[in-house]
């Protein structure tokens, strides 16, 4: 089934929509990402330009992760 434009960019998130998401730092989050247990779905630029974004359903599995550390 084909998501709408809608659908989509509810599932999909900035890094910043992501840090608040799941309640984490800038330095926490990335953390996360350089031990391997968030990774972007796609990145865009390079240094202050950078875009990461992120699917919910994989900060969902950080947040159960985070919980039950």
């Amino acid at each position: 089934m084909k998501m709408t434009k809608e659908e989509f960019l509810d599932q999909i998130m900035t890094r910043r929509e992501a840090e608040r998401y799941v309640g984490l730092s800038n330095v926490a989050f990335q953390h996360h990402i350089r031990e391997g247990r968030i990774t972007p779905c796609k990145e865009y630029g390079t240094g202050k330009g950078k875009v990461q974004l992120f699917w919910k359903e994989d900060l969902e599995r950080l947040k159960s992760f985070i919980k039950n550390s």
